[in-house]
């Protein structure tokens, strides 16, 4: 399904009801906002997986702009602000009142962005595998699980460098390494050809969009609960710049889970216990006496 939003259509899904019977009534469920990341990227990246939170909440896929099967919109639009308040734009188009925010990798930050733009707007965020450390940092998990080789090769492209050997080297030498599951993570193959990747949107990232994501002197004032999943062994968004980041957001009531030998993409990289933590999390409020 499409919506309009603004100067574009967003392309959005949606998986299991907000209203569910419970005796002579209809309950609410709450409903969470997934965000993939990318950027580029589109909300397959989270299906079939995200089915399992669906036994205690609605899911909606977003597609941001420029990304799968929304509109691709002006290249200027693409910014963290714009996709921030598209998202928010999104749920008043969908009167979705208190959303639960959750965003993975790049999508994380735009979740986060619209956690400091839009204060009072959401119920809850979600933070997995979002905050990079710093470039050293992120360089020394790569040496440690992939040796000098995937050292150098990250170096490469973080640095800027374009054409299709440094996209085959990222993709074959490094990418591998952001899973540490026993079995490889058998699906990702599979899961990579059923983006609608835009790899305009990448670059983007890559050249201009890494270097202004710098919200640190402003998480103070993020208001909402919030979770931060983590992997220990995630050479992107690493272990201490989540401990960082949770120190950091002073303003709201925080949960930090770093879980041992998992990489990035907590979800995935274990997904009984994150979506156990989600539940958790999520119903809180829901489930004490009273409620």
């Amino acid at each position: 399904m499409r919506v309009r939003v603004g100067d574009v259509k967003l392309y959005f899904d949606v998986d299991g009801p907000h209203l569910v019977p419970d005796g002579p009534a209809m309950r609410e469920r709450p409903t969470i906002v997934v965000l993939h990341g990318g950027p580029g990227a589109d909300h397959t990246l989270f299906k079939p997986i995200f089915t399992a939170a669906t036994a205690f909440a609605q899911v909606i896929y977003l597609d941001q702009r420029g990304s799968g099967r929304s509109d691709r919109g002006d290249a200027r639009s693409w910014t963290w602000e714009r996709w921030a308040d598209d998202v928010i734009a999104f749920c008043d188009v969908l009167e979705i009142a208190d959303p639960v925010l959750l965003g993975t990798s790049s999508g994380g930050w735009v979740a986060l962005t619209a956690a400091l733009r839009h204060p009072d707007r959401l119920s809850k965020l979600v933070l997995d595998s979002v905050m990079p450390g710093p470039t050293a940092e992120r360089l020394a998990v790569f040496e440690r699980l992939g040796g000098p080789r995937a050292r150098e090769v990250a170096r490469r492209y973080w640095k800027g460098e374009t054409g299709d050997e440094i996209r085959r080297e990222w993709e074959s030498v490094c990418l591998p390494l952001y899973s540490r599951r026993p079995d490889g993570d058998p699906e990702a193959a599979d899961r990579l050809r059923r983006i609608r990747w835009n790899h305009d949107v990448l670059e983007h990232f890559r050249h201009h969009l890494a270097a202004d994501f710098d919200p640190w002197d402003r998480l103070h004032a993020v208001r909402c609960p919030t979770l931060i999943l983590a992997g220990e062994d995630d050479p992107v968004a690493t272990a201490p710049a989540a401990r960082r980041l949770a120190g950091a957001l002073t303003g709201c009531p925080v949960r930090l889970h770093v879980l041992a030998e998992v990489g990035h993409g907590v979800f995935r990289e274990a997904p009984d216990r994150a979506f156990e933590l989600l539940r958790d999390f999520v119903m809180e409020e829901a489930e004490s006496p009273g409620q």
